[in-house]
């Protein structure tokens, strides 16, 4: 699977993921900090009618410990379909998080703005 690295020098790749209502393709950023499966903003979460599933807390980046949600959503990644949990986010950006990339090969070459997942 191949992404790209964007204008800002973020790592990106496409996932689609599905709700209850609704599928959608969206380009992530690569977050090899965010060690879930996918991060979602809000108004995305809601178009597809995601199914709550639980609650955990998180540690952001500069420490701060915060209580999430976590839904249950289908996504298409590197050509497989699975279940993935899905928590959201406030921003405008989706994150793919290590949780997706186990048992893969992440290479980022920021030269040549190319990325790719094995």
């Amino acid at each position: 699977m191949r992404g790209y690295v964007d204008e800002y020098g973020q790592p990106r790749a496409e996932i689609s993921a599905t709700g209850v209502r609704e599928s959608i393709t969206v380009d992530a950023i690569i977050d090899t900090g965010f060690n879930g499966e996918l991060c979602l903003p809000t108004q995305i979460a809601v178009q597809l009618g995601l199914e709550l599933s639980a609650t955990q807390m998180a540690e952001l980046a500069d420490g701060t410990m915060q209580r999430e949600l976590i839904f249950i959503g289908r996504g298409v990644f590197d050509g497989r379909e699975r279940r993935i949990e899905i928590s959201l986010t406030g921003g405008q950006d989706a994150l793919l998080g290590t949780g997706l990339l186990e048992n893969k090969a992440l290479e980022i070459d920021f030269p040549k703005r190319t990325v790719e997942i094995r």
